[in-house]
């Protein structure tokens, strides 16, 4: 550290304590030191392992390697959501079975400070595993919160939007984070104080103090004379109709603006044996890692595992309809397809849906308008599996007459 800011991501998950991490401690210091090799700042991480802490583990030779921090705190699951806890301590890991999903959150949030540490609501506008929604839906209080994580790498832009909604409504406090599970996703959003922070004390101690300054950011923006990018919105988000290209004839082009960006749930399914067995069966499948229990035992993943595009295989809901008022013909322009982890027998996977984009473009048959849909997958932990993006296209056609073409 070469002044006295310090840059932390505060939410890291690796293979030493996540069953869903691939990244290593070391990898991920090892991905700080390229980030400062670019001209980045990024000072270090704090693991936060999901429903686990270890209070014999101890990173701080390794970390000094490097010249970095790497602290250690938990992800617990509550009745509003997951959270953050730091200064994890033997009278706080007596009061609660991390194992459970549903903890309540007013106690955790009350013992952790009680017990000399903090809790932060994590990814606070996530659907269903974070605060916002409960707030919204539930009417909780929030009782006990002082800080929530709003800058979240593994959410987008919307439900960023809505948790700095959120934070400002109820004038709470904001951190970042990359909720990284692999070494490429590390420090994507993290948090910067105006104070060194060295230990997991002076962290707590930053997160406790009202008058501390520390604010979310990207790691691009850490960079000298980085232009930074605009805190996310939650409200509706209102595109251009056109793409850019100059007029394209025609009316404005007519649809609900109220629908992008927002993400509703579509369905979900459990990954079963038979689930996997049955669709191998039908797409011929062989790799052992997906069909033989003892091979896939000594594998990377400890047992079987379903093939990736086992969710694009289960019939979901639609996501909203922007009711696009143009065209009489439509057809498919085209799929992208994203895995993250890998789904286990027993998973529950639920589909969220949502309108991304809708634009128009001109071609040689004339006016066309697209419209960008995605659905990410997540698993009952609410780590997303994988995702679709679909594009599709409208366009007007005329009928065929005796000197007429389509």
């Amino acid at each position: 550290m070469t002044d006295d800011a310090t840059y932390l991501d505060l939410h890291v998950h690796s293979s030493d304590g996540s069953d869903d991490a691939g990244g290593t401690v070391e990898g991920y210091l090892k991905w700080v030191a390229a980030r400062r090799a670019h001209g980045m700042r990024f000072d270090g991480f704090v693991v936060t392992e999901h429903r686990h802490f270890d209070l014999d583990r101890d990173y701080s030779a390794l970390a000094a390697r490097y010249d970095a921090v790497v602290l250690r705190g938990v992800e617990v699951e509550t009745d509003i959501g997951h959270v953050l806890v730091f200064g994890v301590t033997p009278a706080f890991l007596d009061r609660f079975d991390l194992t459970s999903v549903s903890l309540p959150y007013d106690e955790v949030f009350r013992v952790a400070w009680e017990t000399g540490g903090v809790a932060v609501g994590a990814h606070g506008g996530r659907p269903r595993i974070g605060c916002v929604e409960h707030v919204d839906e539930r009417g909780v209080t929030l009782e006990g919160v002082t800080v929530v994580e709003a800058l979240n790498g593994g959410s987008n832009d919307y439900e960023n939007g809505r948790a700095f909604d959120l934070v400002e409504a109820r004038g709470l406090r904001a951190v970042g984070g990359s909720d990284a599970h692999f070494v490429s996703a590390l420090g994507s959003c993290l948090t910067r104080f105006d104070r060194v922070i060295r230990t997991t004390d002076d962290l707590v101690a930053a997160l406790r103090d009202p008058e501390a300054r520390y604010e979310p950011m990207y790691l691009e923006d850490t960079k000298d004379g980085a232009e930074r990018r605009p805190r996310p919105s939650g409200a509706p988000v209102a595109l251009p109709s056109s793409s850019g290209q100059g007029s394209l004839g025609g009316d404005a082009l007519e649809y609900d603006r109220t629908v992008i960006g927002r993400e509703v749930k579509v369905g979900e399914f459990e990954v079963t044996r038979e689930l996997i067995a049955s669709f191998c069966a039908a797409l011929d499948e062989q790799n052992p890692l997906y069909t033989d229990e003892a091979f896939a035992a000594q594998g990377p993943y400890g047992g079987i595992v379903a093939p990736p595009g086992i969710a694009q295989a289960v019939r979901m809901g639609p996501a909203p309809n922007p009711q696009v008022k143009f065209g009489n013909n439509g057809m498919m322009a085209g799929q992208r397809f994203e895995y993250y982890l890998p789904a286990r027998p027993g998973d529950l996977i639920e589909g969220f849906a949502q309108v991304k984009a809708v634009y128009e473009k001109t071609g040689r048959s004339g006016r066309m308008v697209f419209v960008e849909r995605r659905t990410r997958y997540a698993n009952q932990h609410g780590e997303d599996v994988a995702a679709v993006e679909t594009t599709s296209v409208q366009r007007e056609t005329k009928p065929l007459d005796d000197g007429g073409s389509a």
